[in-house]
């Protein structure tokens, strides 16, 4: 549902509101339902560091 509707009004917005929105979303619990979601496949090994998933971040939230 998010997907059809969620993000095709979030990419509407102005970025900086809907960077705002994501945040106050996050905030109030609606974000993912389970854990971090990890399998072996996804482990990197970077710069002698074991990591369960690759890094990656986004504009905003670094």
């Amino acid at each position: 549902m998010l997907e059809k509707i969620g993000l095709p009004l979030l990419r509407h917005l102005d970025p900086e509101r809907a960077h705002g929105l994501a945040l106050s979303a996050l905030k109030m619990g609606f974000g993912p339902l389970s854990g971090p979601h990890t399998t072996r496949r996804l482990r990197v090994s970077i710069a002698g560091l074991n990591l369960p998933n690759p890094i990656g971040l986004a504009a905003g939230f670094d």
